[in-house]
């Protein structure tokens, strides 16, 4: 519970900055400018995601700190190595198909693989310090990162430089990992590294390969279903409503993200240890948590669900009205979304990628479906409503199949 409290605390603090800059960059930025930023963060998250190949999942796993520390060089590699391809990419679309894409402002396109090194990077920093119980540093860090990007976007709205939300996001994540790599060599120091070899780090490769095979795919789904919504949204509707949603969305799981994010990084630490030695406890220790998510999340999403309009106008002025009163179209996806998060632990715990993989595409699938064949029938709201549904019950689907397969290891441990 120390840690617990430690973590929610620094990570409010962190969730409260961005909350209260947005009532500042509300009245600064448009409609659209959200737009290009939901697209932006679409974009770097799906791919983001993947920069390590998803081996940061793994660092916190191995049993040797010298096994983890090889892990983690291979994430750090493997992220620069995805956003060179990145920036390759990039460089095509820039040099053959720059006209035909439909973006408004191609000039943030630049920025994606230096975002996408970023997002690898931080993640990778943060698992690393997550296992040896470095949670100051998580959370100096996170502080570091909402308040630099905060600030930058401040200083560019008053410069009417329509961009700011994307450079600031870009420079708070640089300022973060500029951070981690300080406390690293703080604690650690660089003569660590003399410690991580070629050969080590290809057998980490080869032993956590399940990961790169089905957790990668998988997440890249995920990813897409998560925060590609928004780049769905400007492609079938418009940019000004995709920046709409994003506002919304965005600013309600800030809030809900102070100690959902801690509470989940702290189980997926004592959950490893519980599923080693006691696997009996590790349901009843799993449905504490997701009570204590639900304690959490559902008041604040009723009290939005009723009020988020009025709220919204208060806060932000009258043009941003509309994303309160849409709240209560995707509340239900937020709230099983959010119970979910101790449930992809043990996913990762139990190595049931290939079950994600399937699970992760058949949520994309309904998504883009539902916008391809009714997006012409259904207005905006209604269309947010049904894909949220549907996304509830995919979320309400895994936690059920998790919860039963560990039952079933359980029986089989008792018949041994």
């Amino acid at each position: 519970m120390k840690n617990i409290l430690l973590l929610s605390t620094g990570t409010g603090i962190a969730q409260v900055i961005p909350m209260l800059a947005s009532i500042v960059l509300a009245r600064l930025y448009t409609h659209a400018d959200y737009g290009d930023l939901s697209v932006f963060i679409s974009v770097t998250g799906i791919v983001g995601v993947i920069a390590t190949l998803r081996y940061e999942l793994t660092v916190i796993l191995p049993k040797k700190s010298n096994d983890a520390r090889n892990l983690l060089a291979l994430c750090l590699i493997n992220s620069f190595l995805i956003g060179i391809l990145t920036a390759i990419i990039i460089i095509i679309l820039s040099l053959f198909f720059k006209e035909k894409l439909p973006v408004s402002n191609f000039n943030w396109m630049y920025l994606v693989p230096v975002m996408v090194v970023c997002t690898g990077v931080y993640n990778s920093f943060d698992n690393w310090f997550n296992r040896v119980h470095g949670y100051k540093n998580m959370v100096s860090a996170k502080i570091i990162l909402n308040g630099a990007s905060a600030l930058v976007r401040i200083l560019l709205g008053f410069l009417s430089i329509s961009l700011g939300l994307i450079y600031g996001t870009v420079i708070g994540n640089l300022f973060a990992i500029a951070a981690f790599a300080y406390f690293f060599v703080k604690r650690d120091g660089l003569h660590s590294y003399l410690l991580v070899s070629t050969e080590k780090i290809k057998k980490m490769f080869n032993e956590y390969k399940d990961f790169f095979k089905y957790s990668t795919p998988g997440s890249l789904l995920n990813a897409f279903g998560n925060i590609g919504l928004p780049l769905m949204i400007a492609f079938f509707y418009s940019k000004e409503l995709a920046g709409i949603y994003f506002f919304s969305n965005n600013l309600i799981k800030q809030p809900l993200s102070i100690l959902s994010t801690s509470i989940s990084q702290v189980y997926k630490k004592e959950a490893n240890v519980i599923y080693i030695h006691t696997k009996n406890r590790l349901i009843p220790f799993t449905v504490k948590f997701q009570k204590a998510l639900f304690i959490l999340v559902f008041p604040t999403l009723l009290i939005l669900s009723i009020w988020g309009g009025p709220v919204f106008g208060f806060l932000f002025g009258k043009t941003w009205v509309e994303s309160g009163e849409i709240i209560k179209y995707f509340a239900i996806f937020i709230l099983f979304n959010f119970n979910y998060s101790p449930v992809s632990s043990i996913a990762d715990i139990l190595r049931k990628q290939r079950f994600l993989l399937f699970f992760n595409l058949s949520n994309v699938l309904s998504q883009v479906l539902l916008l391809a064949l009714f997006s012409n029938l259904l207005t905006f709201r209604h269309m947010i409503l049904v894909i949220s549904i549907v996304g509830a019950i995919h979320y309400l689907y895994i936690d059920i199949y998790i919860k039963l397969h560990i039952k079933k290891l359980i029986r089989n441990e008792k018949t041994d």
